[in-house]
């Protein structure tokens, strides 16, 4: 399993180097933004978009872990489709070829800085990981990525012109693991690019009894529970009425990211607005820590071994989504809701 980790979070630091090299330029010409097409799109949005450095980040991810794990070739799944802009993203053999490519959708200039990103090969100040992890069958494994979480956050950015408290600090590269013969997720690791300038990985491993995570956490004293600020407002009234303290804070990943970290108590969304990529790292990171993301509507755990072949909106936690830090929290959200 520390193999496994390892290659993750390597493959997570692959897609931060390139969401980070976006930002050497403030060119709004950096970034190629595409509309999603119907099938791709999340239909909280009016419009959902993609850039190059989604779809780059998320193929050179994919690349770094089937070049450990061959046997895991199509059983790497991501939010992406890799064609944008008329031409279908991917590794090639060099950066010349990489930047060949990708130029003929962004100016050179960026096409070849993010080239560089995607060929780098060295890995500096990685966390250090413990030895002792419990074995796990990788023929068993599947993984989910969303290359960059909070995409509009992304692109506003880089652009320059993201409201306050928003932009790249919201910015999350999502790599989980589950089991593919029951969905249960393993293995999380979340990547914020953009943490106090150099960015930080937060990773937990969660296996039958076996529970670890990276961080030192400290739960908040206030009772904090994460919405959509496009939430029903009659489910915002009800926590608020309870003494909840309700926050809206951009993007999945993020806010599933403070539930982990217990800079929250929970993240409530009652509709179908997250996919199997945005839950699945982040998950796996709240059950080590003692917690769960349930169905919001059935209360039982989101599983991720869904059919390869489905359409992209298909991946959606189509019941919502309610993720806590305790059990004691659950049954006070039961109460709350119910």
């Amino acid at each position: 399993m520390a193999d496994l980790l390892e290659a993750l979070i390597q493959a997570s630091e692959k897609a931060a180097r390139i969401a980070r090299s976006c930002c050497e330029s403030s060119n709004e010409e950096t970034l190629l933004v595409a509309e999603k097409c119907e099938s791709e799109a999340n239909t909280r949005f009016d419009k959902d978009f993609k850039t190059v450095a989604d779809v780059l980040a998320q193929e050179c991810a994919k690349a770094v872990i089937i070049s450990q794990f061959p046997e895991l070739n199509g059983h790497v799944r991501g939010e992406e489709c890799p064609e944008i802009g008329g031409i279908t993203i991917g590794l090639q053999g060099t950066i010349e070829g990489t930047a060949k490519l990708l130029g003929g959708a962004l100016p050179q200039t960026t096409a070849r800085r993010m080239a560089e990103a995607a060929h780098s090969d060295t890995f500096d100040n990685l966390p250090i990981l413990p030895v002792d992890l419990p074995s796990i069958n990788t023929s068993d494994i599947g993984i989910w990525i969303d290359p960059i979480d909070a995409t509009a956050e992304f692109i506003s950015g880089v652009r320059g012109n993201a409201k306050p408290g928003h932009g790249l600090p919201c910015v999350t590269v999502l790599i989980g693991a589950y089991l593919r013969s029951n969905g249960e997720p393993v293995i999380g690791v979340i990547n914020q690019p953009f943490y106090n300038g150099t960015g930080r990985i937060i990773w937990g491993v969660h296996n039958g009894n076996f529970n670890l995570i990276s961080e030192d956490i400290k739960d908040s004293q206030d009772k904090v529970v994460l919405m959509s600020g496009a939430e029903k407002p009659e489910i915002i009234e009800k926590f608020k009425a309870a003494g909840c303290m309700v926050k809206s804070v951009p993007g999945a990943g993020h806010k599933l990211m403070k539930v982990a970290l217990g800079e929250a108590s929970a993240y409530i969304v009652s509709q179908g607005t997250t996919f199997r990529w945005d839950t699945c790292a982040p998950h796996a990171i709240v059950l080590a820590r003692g917690g769960n993301v349930l169905c919001y509507q059935k209360h039982v755990p989101i599983r991720y071994n869904d059919d390869d072949d489905l359409e992209t909106k298909e991946y959606c936690n189509k019941h919502g989504i309610i993720a806590y830090i305790n059990e004691a929290m659950l049954d006070e959200i039961k109460h709350i809701l119910y």
